[in-house]
């Protein structure tokens, strides 16, 4: 049996402790009946019972420290029944602060399900869902891999390189031209090793690092790659590029597929708009040279919550951080990348 199991079958849960249980269950019951952001808000307000968010410890706490108090009086009063005494008192009060403490795992779950229920109607995002346009059943790890597939950016770890959370939404421009797009985190882990003294090689440890991107579909093919980093990319994109801006130049760098097809690509306004594009921003931006298909992948957390909320510790905070709550670097990418595709 596993310990948690063990751990919730003796756990003695107090009657403050047990109000706030049932906020949790009640808010997993409003995320399961809700239908919209709006109607989500709407079962938040008014909540018409006790609004805490929030475990008391302060008694576990307390016989906590009290039990240590009498741990240590072990080694201070004489011999025999005393010190026994202090002892089974410390043993006790451990265990029962231990068995009525309660941790904020719950808590924190049910928080971070509304957020993302709330992302996927508030941003109309699809979480492990291909985009619109590919109407055909797809295996989400076959589906992932032909898209590491198609760009030379998904190599760089020597140990695993995955994409464990995507998700699938549609942009519109201005003039109402829409795109289908999945945007992703990148998570690669990398093996560090050194040389002994005979010559063999030493695992020293593993670096785990993450990168966010998206996918913009039905772009048309240019085979283009542009990077503010000073490395070089692989095949397809082995011609290197130098426009006019000296400035633009230092800051970027440009391959591509085919130099013919680079000359016509990279007129004035294109180089323009790449400029824009990374003037608050590093990253890699690709093009595919046959597929309809551009990448964008850099450090920007993309999934990252924006939001003025601090310590939800009730209904009444939970509701205010759901509503105004944003994905500031997605919306920023975006709109970079719309402007860009014009």
């Amino acid at each position: 049996m596993p310990i948690e199991t063990v751990q919730r079958s003796i756990h003695l849960r107090r009657k403050t402790n047990q109000r706030v249980f049932q906020n949790i269950a009640r808010l997993g019951e409003l995320s399961k009946l809700s239908q919209s952001h709006q109607e989500l808000l709407d079962g938040l307000h008014p909540w018409g019972a006790d609004h805490r968010l929030r475990f008391e410890n302060m008694l576990p706490i307390l016989l906590g420290i009290i039990a240590v108090l009498c741990l240590l009086s072990v080694w201070i009063l004489p011999a025999g029944i005393p010190s026994h005494l202090a002892f089974w008192l410390a043993a006790g009060f451990s265990l029962y602060s231990y068995l009525t403490y309660e941790q904020d795992d719950p808590i924190q779950d049910v928080i971070r399900a509304l957020e993302q229920q709330v992302i996927a109607q508030k941003y109309h995002w699809q979480f492990y869902q291909p985009p619109a346009h590919i109407n055909i059943p797809v295996q989400p790890t076959l589906f992932t891999a032909y898209l590491k597939n198609l760009f030379p950016l998904f190599q760089q770890g020597s140990v695993a390189n995955e994409i464990p959370v995507y998700a699938s939404t549609l942009w519109t421009d201005e003039q109402g031209q829409q795109y289908p797009v999945l945007l992703f985190q990148y998570h690669f882990v990398d093996e560090i090793r050194l040389r002994g003294k005979n010559g063999e090689e030493t695992k020293v440890k593993e670096v785990h690092k993450d990168l966010w991107g998206v996918f913009i579909f039905q772009v048309p093919a240019q085979g283009l790659a542009v990077t503010t980093s000073r490395k070089t990319f692989e095949f397809p994109y082995l011609h290197d590029w130098h426009t006019s801006d000296i400035q633009i130049n230092q800051r970027l760098r440009i391959y591509g597929a085919d130099p013919l097809q680079l000359a016509k690509t990279l007129t004035p306004a294109m180089v323009l708009r790449l400029d824009q594009l990374f003037a608050t921003r590093c990253g890699d931006l690709l093009l595919h040279p046959e597929q309809d298909v551009l990448c964008f992948l850099g450090e920007q957390d993309l999934f990252k919550i924006a939001t003025k909320a601090q310590n939800i510790d009730d209904i009444s905070k939970l509701r205010g951080h759901l509503r105004t709550f944003r994905l500031a670097e997605y919306e920023n990418l975006q709109r970079d990348l719309i402007a860009f595709l014009k």
